[in-house]
């Protein structure tokens, strides 16, 4: 018996009752598929989704690089299923390995990707990957799903017991689409979408799987090997066989374009990436003790003690060590402090039982006591909304209503001890870096890396950076990555 009928009937019968968001054909497919969003919607969530994601993770401030993924990326988006789109790709200030797309045709790497990448090839896979996942509308019918089940994006269940569900709006993480997870038959479509777009673009497409392969070997901070998921295997779950269908693919799209040479494009790549800041930033904040440092903005917050520390992009996140009270730490540049308090309000539906003006630390801030009711479970927030020139520091400290009195002081004390950061050792932290090298005559990577004085605990690092082992044979003349 066999059950292949049985989804597209059940599609016809949804798109008939919720005709008014309607059933849409997929660019890709050609077939119907359930999907709550118009091409204008979707648009439009994009457009709201890139704006959260630029405040949360920033822009890298690199020109050049910025504008050859976007020369690159919309080159290759031209000849996809949906080249109408206004097509955006952009390198996002992150350490973490990882590239991600938004209803739209938004489409995102982070620093950490490129430092990984070791050739165009490889990157025109990813990119191509990414356009597949928005022209097959995977994101888009996936928010139709979540929609249609009324969940939410539930960022914040993972905090405070039962008052987790209410958290998820006060991490203000509208790129929280960004980041719901893939199905792996989508994974699949999007690998296929991605050999062909990169393939007619003039791409090797088969060494999208060298990159997977790099992924899959991604060292741990005390340089074990593959010992944890890499973050974009978290968000794209790799299919069984990837790397040899991937290859496969590649050479099938090889055999249709006759006389066609498929570039590598390795040293011009690595050219492109010279220079490029490597993992933590310690100019976007970093801790050191009892205390957070934003040197970026020249700011800095006490962490209570116990308190569990995590980091998204411009957010802070501070846990009760019990998981009975959160605080929510968030940078909002070029804000006004009213705009972003009413903004809170809008996504959480907070009702508002105290608001005054204060001075803090030499800074005006504006208080606000609210409560959130979800149920019968009742949160209580207070949220401190600190204007330092024209950007906005916001803390939101949030507890279940009987343990408000005994948890408000420690939970408001990094909003309390906010203050103006003076010195100057901490504000001149610098990062690492990428730096290319040309091999002056045939080696080792270890006897290069011994004989350049690079720290021998960023060995393993910089062989897994550059797709090798440390025993590898390097050519005269060959371009190397390391961090300086």
């Amino acid at each position: 018996m066999t059950f292949k009928g049985f989804v597209p009937v059940v599609v016809v019968l949804l798109c008939s009752l919720l005709s008014a968001a309607g059933c849409a054909v997929n660019p890709v497919t050609g077939q119907q598929q359930l999907m709550l969003l118009s091409e204008q919607d979707e648009s439009r969530l994009g457009s709201q989704t890139d704006q959260s994601v630029i405040e949360q993770y920033g822009v890298y401030e690199d020109a050049g690089l910025q504008n050859y993924l976007q020369g690159m990326g919309r080159s290759m988006a031209s000849i996809s299923h949906r080249p109408g789109l206004d097509w955006q790709f952009k390198v996002m200030d992150s350490p973490v390995v990882n590239a991600f797309a938004a209803p739209g045709g938004y489409v995102y790497v982070t620093r950490g990707l490129l430092a990984a990448v070791n050739n165009e090839a490889e990157l025109a896979g990813i990119l191509g990957h990414e356009i597949g996942h928005v022209t097959a509308r995977h994101s888009a019918q996936q928010y139709s799903k979540m929609m249609l089940a009324n969940i939410g994006l539930g960022l914040g269940q993972q905090f405070l017991g039962g008052y987790g569900d209410m958290l998820g709006p006060i991490m203000e993480a509208g790129a929280g689409l960004l980041f719901l997870k893939f199905s792996r038959d989508d994974e699949r479509e999007a690998d296929a979408l991605g050999v062909e777009y990169a393939s007619r673009s003039g791409y090797d497409a088969g060494r999208m799987a060298d990159f997977f392969i790099t992924l899959q070997s991604q060292p741990t901070a005390n340089g074990e090997q593959g010992a944890r998921l890499p973050e974009f295997f978290s968000t794209h779950p790799n299919p069984a066989n990837r790397e040899a269908n991937v290859r496969t693919m590649a050479a099938s799209w090889q055999s249709q374009l006759p006389g066609q040479k498929f570039l590598v494009n390795k040293d011009s790549f690595l050219n492109r990436i010279d220079g490029l800041v490597y993992g933590e930033d310690p100019r976007m904040g970093f801790r050191e003790g009892d205390w957070y440092y934003v040197p970026q903005f020249r700011v800095q917050l006490p962490i209570p003690a116990q308190w569990k520390l995590e980091r998204e992009g411009n957010n802070l996140q501070l846990s009760h060590p019990d998981r009975k009270a959160v605080c929510i730490f968030s940078i909002h540049p070029e804000s006004q402090y009213s705009d972003v308090a009413a903004s809170f309000q809008k996504a959480t539906g907070a009702k508002i039982h105290g608001d005054r003006s204060i001075s803090n630390n030499g800074m005006p801030a504006r208080m606000l006591l609210w409560t959130i009711t979800d149920g019968n479970k009742r949160a209580v927030i207070v949220s401190h909304f600190y204007q330092k020139d024209r950007n906005v520091f916001a803390f939101h400290a949030m507890t279940s209503e009987v343990d408000f009195d005994s948890l408000k002081g420690v939970m408001q004390s990094p909003a309390n001890g906010f203050t103006a950061m003076t010195d100057r050792d901490r504000l001149n932290r610098q990062p690492q870096r990428i730096a290319v090298n040309s091999v002056g005559k045939t080696t080792t990577l270890e006897a290069l890396l011994r004989a350049k004085k690079i720290d021998s605990d960023l060995w393993n690092r910089i062989a897994w950076l550059n797709g090798r082992k440390l025993q590898s044979t390097l050519a005269a003349g060959e371009l190397v990555k390391v961090i300086e």
